[in-house]
């Protein structure tokens, strides 16, 4: 977490240097809020929608043939949180949302100890889904549900004697339905908080100019560069392959790895899309810069060979990595820097900070 916290810092550094007035488009809320953050809540609460159906049906039919398909759902699950997740304002970080559907880093394996204390117990509590909400947000997120569906025991989903487990997986996709029909309401149009963010304006509690609004964006697509970067591949890769720990990088056990964070790239390229920042000439550049960094970076994490939990030691998989980690550094930069010196923006701080 040191490399990320410094990541930050240089972030906010770069964001805090005097910027000149730029052009920000007056439409930018209702563009993201309508061309990318609508569209994105409404894939995810349809992936959540799947995943519970898919659970039905393993929980009343326990076969190979139907853990394979909650797997799958799982699978389709993890890319539609992958392109919610840059949305880190608003509604998905508000009553710890996040935390609750994607708890991460979990650098001291909380996820693992107490999910398996949990089925050790046959705890009754988790098998209810607004049950589960109050408990321990390591326990009622996407990292939970992987360790059920591919962790160690997963195979008596299966067969009947997986009953409470699979019940357990049917409350945590419950619990992740309902936050994200929740984050769906509040970016639907006539919301409180989609209309403030479509329509900023002077006394508005919120957001009171479209600067304003851009500045969100532009913070919430350097976060998620970030945190991909420093969080997810970096501390998995380590400095040398005797370093490499594929165990550290997030849902390795479902070899999902990559895919989520090729979706999390892919949502920051689309996110800078749907700004309509490129409208402008003198913005265009910088658009067109972070967007190639991003798509080379998720490009080249889509030719990794090896399956996530060793892929990190392969000498070719890992200069794929590092390539991915050096573009994604490239376009933190470009965010710091260009972007948001051709926007205008001077930045105050960064979402990340004290995590």
């Amino acid at each position: 977490m040191r490399r990320l916290v410094a990541s930050a810092a240089l972030f906010l550094a770069a964001l805090s240097l005097p910027a000149a007035a730029g052009p920000v488009p007056d439409d930018v809320g209702v563009n993201i809020a309508d061309g990318f953050a609508r569209p994105a809540a409404t894939a995810f609460m349809a992936a959540t929608g799947r995943m519970r159906a898919d659970l039905e049906a393993l929980c009343a039919a326990p076969d190979a043939a139907a853990l394979a398909g909650a797997r799958a759902g799982f699978a389709g699950l993890v890319s539609a949180w992958g392109g919610l997740s840059v949305l880190r304002f608003g509604p998905l970080p508000a009553e710890n949302r996040f935390e609750r559907v994607f708890f991460w880093p979990d650098t001291r394996g909380v996820i693992v100890r107490q999910v398996q204390a949990l089925l050790a117990e046959e705890d009754e509590t988790v098998l209810d889904a607004a049950a589960l909400a109050g408990k321990s947000v390591a326990v009622q997120g996407l990292p939970a549900l992987e360790y059920l569906l591919h962790g160690a025991g997963a195979e008596t989903l299966a067969a009947a004697e997986g009953g409470h487990r699979c019940r357990y997986g049917l409350a945590i996709a419950g619990n992740v339905e309902r936050i994200a029909g929740d984050v769906q309401a509040e970016w639907a149009a006539g919301a409180a908080f989609h209309d403030a963010f479509a329509d900023p304006r002077p006394g508005h509690e919120l957001y009171r100019s479209p600067k304003e609004v851009a500045a969100e964006a532009v913070k919430a697509m350097a976060t998620t560069v970030q945190f991909v970067r420093n969080a997810e591949l970096l501390p998995a890769l380590g400095d040398s392959v005797d370093a490499a720990r594929g165990k550290r990088a997030p849902l390795w056990r479902s070899d999902l790895t990559f895919a989520l964070v090729r979706a999390q790239i892919y949502a920051v390229a689309g996110l800078a899309d749907a700004s309509g920042f490129a409208a402008d000439e003198a913005v265009r550049r910088p658009v067109e810069t972070l967007r190639l960094d991003l798509v080379n970076a998720g490009d080249a994490l889509g030719k990794v060979a090896k399956p996530a939990e060793a892929a990190f030691a392969d000498p070719a998989d890992r200069d794929r990595i590092r390539y991915a980690a050096l573009a994604l550094d490239t376009a933190n930069k470009t965010l710091g820097g260009a972007l948001s010196a051709a926007l205008g923006l001077t930045m105050g701080f960064n979402a990340l900070d004290g995590d």
